[in-house]
Formats: structure tokens, C-alpha cells, sequence
């Protein structure tokens, strides 16, 4: 692949951070990262590969997985051995999107939603920035539910108060910014797998061939609703994936980002999805501390709750800082970490809501609307990256404010359109998902495929654009800043 240099003023006025924002996260992990959504200058690159393994080991090693793990069996109706083939497959699946994503990042030096701007344009983007937002939200609902059942159960808090300590945790590591993140994800992923080692000698070896409940569509529909849910699960990390590698030399090795990223989230997602999966076949879902606790001595539940709640906090930060750069994305001229305590807020003000439903349920609803989206949003970069402009990584493109509109948009909107015969949710059912509920699971596949064929035959009747400059046809950059390459 052939790697341009990065121009070291994008012509946008989304440059606005001063010389000290551009250091990136020099400095100790302590200190508040100041950049916005500019490019990371090449002189400010540092790290290796292997760092993002530990990354997303760690933010896969957690509660939520475990939680999703356990829809298959207790609520799915499915049986341990193919609710483990279930969440393999579905785990392998998003977990190839974020190593592919991850290698951007090192690349460009630019963040996921700014690359979105090269196939859907800047305004083009927008909905993508939007639903990253509200993404980034929906995940730190779930993880700060899932905290404050752990809290309960260990101090016998009340809802609010545990509610008020989740919020404050969660925030202070996001506003420190990228190398908290990465210190703390590092520093838990050793003890969580130790703390998971524990757990899945208990839950394996007390697990159940057959599952508790009984599938209500059938076994096959069953199946490929555990592939869809589990796969969501992992594409919502996909819309973050080169966030945490944009700090990568230029020169780090492809191959070693994918396997780095990919890998982590792979290992962790099965281990950890196939352990709730046999936990789910002895215990209920709707109290997730407590299907855990249940299983283990009094002393060792208590150490092991503990560590879920430094795993889920792990998690919700990731959420946090990725949802906040998306407001940034967006146009918002916050500062960074003020848009972390803006998502966080507004989180935190949503979980106060959702703490009072069916965890179970709206846990399905979410990830199943979550996949919706984000299936077509990654087959128009997948197309766009890997086949249209493979091998070309300028970035002028991507600030260029006269790069209104790209055919990503329209693309994702065809693809949007045809999974609404296959949406299977509390909130809607399409009419081929009601007819026959086996098909439902395939929306994901039939977005994915049919966002991927449109953005082709749109684009096939213009060549690619050289490296760093806009399609033929659109505005070329300004003259501050001439062309890349």
C-alpha cells in the first residue's frame, strides 16, 4: 500500500486547535488530551500494534458481553453448543470490521467519522455523526445500568446514589482522553482475565446442555438472531475503530493493526459471549449481577462483581470519548472534554429512565436498532477504502468544506429501505419478519449488501481520485493548503 504524507493544516475550518492540541496525548496519562478532530501530525505518532490488543481485549473482557452472551440460551431459547456457534459467528464477523477499520487509523491519523466524509461528504456525514452520538449514549446507558446492579449488589445503594457514582467515574477517566484509555484498558486486561478464568469454571462447569427457554420462532430463527445480536454488539465498536489507532506511525504494519485489533476483540468476544451463553442456561438475564453472584461463594462473588464494575466502567469510557468526538465531527466548537461531559450527561440522564424497564428486552431492541445502521454504514467505507480508492490515504479530501455530498448517503438510504421488510423489534416489525421470522436476522446481511452494491454502481462511471484530492467533478482544495502527494 502505498502511504501519503499527511498535510499539516487540512483546509477546514475544523482546524482550530492551537499548537498544544496538536501534541496529541503526550505527556503522562494524567494529563487532559487537548486535540479535537484534526489529523494527528506525523511527528506526534507513537506507539506499536500490540497496543490496540490490549484495547480491545479489554473493553470486549466486560459485562455487556457477557450479558449479550446470555440473551442466546436464557431468553433465545437456544442450546449451549449452537448458541457458542452463534456467537463465534457473529463475533468474528464485527470483529473483522474493526481490525479492517483499525488500519485506517494509522494511515490517515484522522478519526473514523471524519473518514466517513471521503464517501458520504461533509454534510453528507452528518446522520453518521448523529447516530455515533447517539450511539456512543445507548452503550453508556447499558454499561452504567449494568454498573449500578453491580453496585447494588455489593453496597446496597440506592438507585440514584449508585447512578451518581457510575456518571462520576465514567467521566473522569473520559475527559483525561485517549492515553487514560488506553493505560486503564491495558492495566485491567491482565485482572480481568484472571477475574473471567474464575467465573468460567463455574459457569462452564455448572452449565446446562439446553437452554431454559424455549425458541419461539423456531431453532433456526433463533440461531441467526444470536449471529445478528452478537454481531451488532461488535459493530458498535467499529464506529470508534480508527479512534484509537490514529495515534500509530504512518509505518505500522496493516497486517499487525488487523490481527492486533481484530484479534482482541475476537478472543475476548467469543471467551466471554460463549461464557454467558452457559451461564444463561442456569440463570435469568433480567438481574445480570446476580446471575453472576449466584454462581459463586460469598467472598469470591464479591471480589468478582467488584471486577465486572472496572470492566464495565473500562467499557463506558470508550463510548464516551468516541461519542463526544462525534459531536466534535459534527461542527460543535466545544472543547473535547466538555463534549464528553455533554454525552455523559445526557446518559447518564437516560439511564435514570431506562433503569426501570425490561433490561433484557430493551438490550435486544438496542442492538438489533444499532445493527440497522451500521451494517450499510460499513459496507459504503468497506467499498469505498478497500476497492473504489484502495491503496490511497490523503486526507485534503476529508476537510475540504466544498465536499458537501458524496453517493454514500444515498446508498445507505436504499439499504435502509430494504431491511425495513426484515426489522424484528419490540418497536417495529417488518411484514417478512412477521410472515416469516427466520428471514428477520437477515436485515443486517441485506443492508450490508445492498449499501455495498449501490455505492458501487454509483461510483463505477467515475475513475478514482488520486491521493489526498476530490473526486473529478468536485471543488479541488483550497490554496492554503495544495494537494497532497
Amino acid at each position: 500500500m502505498r502511504v501519503e504524507p499527511l498535510p499539516d493544516a487540512p483546509p477546514s475550518d475544523d482546524n482550530r486547535a492551537t499548537p498544544t492540541a496538536l501534541s496529541g496525548p503526550s505527556g503522562p496519562p494524567l494529563g487532559i488530551e487537548r486535540a479535537g478532530v484534526e489529523p494527528v501530525p506525523s511527528e506526534r505518532r507513537h506507539g506499536r500494534p500490540r497496543t490496540l490488543f490490549t484495547l480491545w481485549f479489554g473493553a470486549n473482557v466486560q459485562f455487556a458481553t457477557l450479558s449479550v452472551g446470555a440473551l442466546s440460551t436464557s431468553v433465545f431459547g437456544l442450546g449451549l453448543v449452537p448458541a457458542i456457534l452463534a456467537i463465534t459467528l457473529g463475533t468474528l464477523l464485527s470483529s473483522a470490521m474493526v481490525g479492517l477499520f483499525s488500519t485506517r487509523g494509522p494511515l490517515t491519523g484522522v478519526l473514523q467519522l471524519i473518514q466517513t466524509r471521503g464517501p458520504f461528504g461533509r454534510l453528507g456525514a452528518l446522520p453518521s455523526a448523529a447516530f455515533t452520538v447517539v450511539n456512543g449514549v445507548g452503550w453508556c446507558v447499558v454499561d452504567t445500568l449494568l454498573g449500578m446492579f453491580i453496585l447494588r449488589d455489593l453496597t446496597g445503594l440506592a438507585f440514584a446514589p449508585a447512578l451518581v457514582l457510575m456518571a462520576a467515574a465514567q467521566l473522569a477517566v473520559a475527559v483525561v482522553g485517549y492515553r487514560m484509555i488506553h493505560a486503564v484498558e491495558r492495566g485491567l486486561a491482565l485482572a480481568l482475565v484472571a477475574v473471567f478464568a474464575v467465573v468460567s469454571v463455574y459457569g462452564f462447569g455448572g452449565a446446562r446442555t439446553t437452554a431454559p427457554a424455549t425458541p419461539s420462532d423456531g431453532l433456526l430463527a433463533a440461531f441467526l438472531l444470536v449471529v445478528a445480536v452478537t454481531a451488532a454488539r461488535g459493530l458498535g465498536w467499529s464506529a470508534y475503530a480508527s479512534d484509537y489507532s490514529r495515534y500509530l506511525p504512518a509505518t505500522a504494519s496493516t497486517r499487525r493493526v488487523f490481527l492486533a485489533a481484530g484479534g482482541g476483540s475476537a478472543l475476548a468476544g467469543v471467551w466471554i459471549g460463549s461464557l454467558g451463553a452457559a451461564i444463561g442456561t442456569v440463570a435469568a438475564v433480567d438481574d445480570p449481577s446476580t446471575m453472576v453472584s449466584g454462581l459463586l461463594p460469598d467472598a469470591l462473588g464479591t471480589v468478582v462483581l467488584a471486577a465486572l464494575l472496572l470492566s464495565t466502567l473500562a467499557s463506558t469510557v470508550i463510548d464516551l470519548y468516541s461519542g463526544a468526538m462525534a459531536a466534535l465531527a459534527a461542527g460543535f466548537t466545544l472543547p473535547r472534554w466538555v463534549s464528553v461531559l455533554v454525552v455523559g450527561g445526557l446518559g447518564t440522564v437516560l439511564s435514570w429512565y431506562a433503569g426501570h424497564g425490561d433490561f433484557a428486552s430493551q438490550l435486544q431492541d438496542f442492538l438489533l436498532m444499532t445493527g440497522y445502521w451500521l451494517a450499510p454504514w460499513g459496507a459504503v467505507l468497506v467499498t469505498a477504502y478497500w476497492w473504489r480508492e484502495r491503496g490511497l490515504h490523503g486526507t485534503a479530501r476529508l476537510y475540504d468544506a466544498r465536499h458537501r455530498f458524496g453517493w454514500g448517503l444515498p446508498s445507505m438510504a436504499v439499504a435502509l429501505l430494504a431491511e425495513i421488510p426484515f426489522m424484528n423489534q419490540s418497536l417495529y416489525t417488518g411484514p417478512l419478519a412477521a410472515a416469516h421470522p427466520a428471514v428477520g436476522p437477515f436485515g443486517l446481511l441485506v443492508g450490508f449488501v445492498v449499501a455495498a452494491a449501490v455505492y458501487a454502481a454509483l461510483t463505477a462511471w467515475r475513475p478514482t481520485p488520486p491521493a489526498g484530492l476530490p473526486a473529478p467533478g468536485a471543488p479541488s482544495p483550497t490554496p492554503a493548503s495544495p494537494p497532497v502527494g
